[in-house]
């Protein structure tokens, strides 16, 4: 399975009228047409649509657009002509400063409060622009954008994926027989930051009878490393994933599936009975992925067991890049 690698980018723009509106979703449609993925932030009314919306939204993107625009006057001394700002955008850029997301581009319309609420604490550096030139607003972000090598191609995560000859036949020592272990390939899609310290688990399984059973925590196997945990290059390496042993098969009995735990760091003997599959049948596998310093990430794998080698087929039928 091959991944879309589009960068999301969150347009936190306060949509009060229809020129906000039709300024957001130019700037969305301009973003569009450079690979990018664009979110247009709406104001939610409700902490549900808060949490499921905006908040979900902001944890996934990998840049953010602030643009201010001017709201009521405020009463100032000296009777300057001073407004106050979008009080969703102003919350929207708190909750990415919250989240860290370092790659910044933010706008103001001349006649707002400077340097008011969050924008005093982040150095935001807000780009001016008046009200008439507000039609220009596409074509400055645009620029901006350019300038300052925003890419589109990379994501802020890891995906599991895999190939249908993602698998490899070895001998298996303690057994003193051939297996075939079956892999998973953990990719980073970031540009430059590597993942540290990932750690994958069998999550659940879903039996041929429908009966789901979730597993308790159980450290599983990199390919050719015995400790629990590995270290990804990002997506500017050659070879930006490392294998994991999803589960393996003996030769003369391939009906029959060891999810591929860590035996050099797990010594309960019973795990492994505990993380067999017996077939023949369809089972649905999910593992799930934790990093140091990356949202988790989780993937459900269709495995189907037969009789014989060739009768195995094992890909994935669903993907999520964050389950936080």
């Amino acid at each position: 399975m091959k991944k879309s690698l589009r960068a999301r980018v969150f347009i936190s723009c306060g949509q009060q009228g229809t020129d906000e509106v039709n300024t957001a979703h130019s700037i969305a449609e301009r973003l569009q047409k450079m690979g990018f993925d664009p979110y247009i932030a709406v104001e939610q009314q409700s902490l549900e649509g808060l949490k499921e919306s905006i908040f979900r939204k902001l944890r996934e993107s990998e840049y953010f657009i602030f643009i201010d625009f001017k709201r009521e006057k405020l009463d100032v001394p000296g009777n300057e002509d001073v407004h106050r700002g979008s009080l969703f955008s102003h919350q929207e850029l708190a909750i990415a400063a919250f989240l860290n997301i370092e790659d910044l581009l933010a706008f103001q319309e001349e006649g707002v409060k400077k340097d008011d609420a969050i924008l005093k604490f982040i150095q935001a550096n807000c780009i001016p622009f008046t009200s008439p030139d507000k039609h220009l607003l596409p074509d400055v972000v645009v620029g901006k954008v350019i300038e300052r090598g925003w890419k589109s191609d990379w994501r802020n995560e890891l995906i599991l994926v895999r190939d249908e000859k993602d698998y490899e036949d070895a001998f298996h020592v303690p057994a003193k027989k051939m297996s075939r272990f079956y892999h998973i390939k953990v990719q980073n899609l970031h540009k430059e930051r590597t993942a540290y310290h990932c750690v994958a688990y069998l999550e659940s399984v879903k039996y041929p009878t429908g009966e789901r059973k979730t597993f308790e925590a159980v450290e599983l196997k990199w390919k050719g490393v015995i400790h629990s945990y590995a270290t990804i290059p990002p997506s500017s390496f050659l070879s930006p994933f490392r294998y994991l042993d999803g589960f393996f098969v003996f030769h003369d009995s391939p009906n029959i599936a060891y999810i591929g735990i860590n035996p050099f760091i797990i010594d309960f003997s019973a795990y492994r009975d505990r993380f067999k599959l017996e077939g023949p049948g369809d089972f649905r596998l999910t593992y799930v992925v934790f990093s140091e310093n990356f949202p988790p990430a989780k993937a459900t794998f269709e495995l189907q067991l037969g009789n014989s080698l060739d009768d195995i087929k094992f890909y994935i039928t669903h993907e999520e890049g964050d389950v936080a």
